[in-house]
C-alpha cells in the first residue's frame, strides 16, 4: 500500500469513526446495523481496511450520511494521484450517491 492509499483509507476511517460519534453508536451496534463485524468497523476506523463501494454505502445507511459524505473531498475527474481501482471506486460511489439525491427529490 502507498502513501496516497494509506492516506485515503485513513481518512475513510476518521470520517465513519467521527459519523459514528455523532450517531451515538458504538462500534458494535454500528456493526450490527450494517451487517459487518465489529472487527471490521476497527480496522476501517484505524484505516487497515479499505471498506469496498458496496459496504461503504452500507455503513453510510447505517450511519444516516450519503456515501460521499465518509469520503475524502475528492470531486470525481479529480483523482489526485490515487490508483486506478481507488479513482473508480471514488467515481462509483459518488455517482450512487447523487443518483439516489435525485431519486429522493434532493437534487
Amino acid at each position: 500500500m502507498d502513501d496516497v492509499e494509506r492516506d485515503f483509507n485513513a481518512e475513510i476511517g476518521r470520517r465513519v469513526r467521527a459519523a459514528r460519534v455523532r450517531a451515538k453508536l458504538t462500534q458494535e451496534l454500528l456493526a450490527r446495523k450494517a451487517g459487518l463485524t465489529r472487527g471490521s468497523i476497527t480496522n476501517i476506523e484505524s484505516g487497515a481496511q479499505a471498506p469496498p463501494p458496496y459496504r461503504l454505502v452500507r455503513l453510510a445507511s447505517a450511519l444516516g450520511v450519503e456515501p460521499a459524505d465518509l469520503l475524502p473531498g475528492l470531486q470525481v475527474g479529480q483523482v489526485n494521484g490515487l490508483p486506478d481501482y481507488l479513482a473508480d471506486a471514488v467515481a462509483s460511489v459518488a455517482s450512487q450517491a447523487f443518483e439516489r439525491r435525485v431519486r429522493d427529490g434532493q437534487v
